[in-house]
């Protein structure tokens, strides 16, 4: 009971001593009055009474952060924001190197996408020519099953006995080629493939290094009107000469050629055998 009137007492004198205190704080708030004084005692002796210490008082007391700590992470904070603006002469200029760099790989890029897809075209020309001869070939029937026989070449078939020939030309098979455009000749030397056998009959012969036979079969080449091979003849007609060691006659077949066959294929070869001549 007593110390129920002790809280009490307490709590009456608190509240007169904290009315006190806020009028008399309005009148000077620089300095403590002796009223002041005396009542601040009479509060540490009750808080003493009650059993509170001055360590506990502090720790009730809000800790404010110094002012010096605050400014210092605002500087800090400040300093870590990067400034905004406009791009200094150097970063620009490296913006635009980079974006030349950028450039000039989609233009190598550009060019070697261009050549690929050359590459692959030429690859697929070769499959399709390398396909065509093999397919020729498959159906192209052994030399041994080739009859040579004159004058027995029906007029449509004319051009299968005309490809056997070269099959066998190509094959280095030159007697039986020969052979078979012989009797194409002896079917019918007005066909518009006969010039073409003529000429592949000079060919066989100088494939074998019969030049001399091969020299007059060129040469029966010109007797075809209108002849697609004319040019073909005259050049092989310098190298047969060649062949034979007469680099006087040969340096003459060439120069014909260049003289009357100027858009000939064989031109550049020819005037090449000319200055080694």
């Amino acid at each position: 009971m007593s110390k129920l009137l002790l809280v009490l007492f307490t709590g009456i004198f608190l509240a007169s001593l904290i009315a006190g205190c806020g009028s008399s704080r309005k009148d000077d708030d620089a300095t403590l009055t002796e009223d002041e004084t005396d009542r601040q005692q009479e509060l540490d002796e009750i808080e003493s009474l009650l059993g509170i210490t001055p360590q506990e008082k502090q720790q009730t007391e809000p800790q404010k952060k110094p002012a010096k700590q605050d400014e210092t992470l605002g500087l800090l904070t400040a300093d870590a924001v990067p400034m905004g603006g406009e791009a200094t002469p150097a970063d620009q200029q490296q913006l635009d190197d980079a974006q030349k760099e950028i450039n000039n790989l989609k233009a190598q890029i550009d060019k070697k996408d261009i050549l690929i897809n050359d590459l692959k075209a030429q690859v697929r020309n070769q499959s399709d020519k390398i396909y065509q001869l093999e397919t020729q070939k498959s159906s192209t029937p052994p030399a041994s099953s080739y009859s040579v026989s004159v004058g027995d070449v029906a007029p449509g078939e004319y051009q299968q006995r005309y490809q056997e020939g070269l099959d066998l030309f190509h094959s280095r098979q030159y007697k039986q080629a020969v052979s078979v455009f012989e009797s194409l000749l002896a079917s019918d030397a007005n066909n518009s493939l006969s010039d073409n056998a003529q000429y592949w009959i000079g060919e066989c012969n100088y494939a074998m290094g019969q030049y001399k036979k091969a020299i007059i079969d060129f040469e029966k080449v010109f007797t075809f009107p209108k002849s697609n091979k004319n040019d073909a003849a005259q050049f092989k007609l310098g190298l047969c000469y060649m062949r034979l060691g007469d680099s006087q006659k040969a340096k003459e077949e060439f120069q014909r050629l260049v003289d009357v066959y100027p858009q000939s294929e064989y031109i550049r070869r020819a005037r090449e055998h000319i200055a080694s001549l």
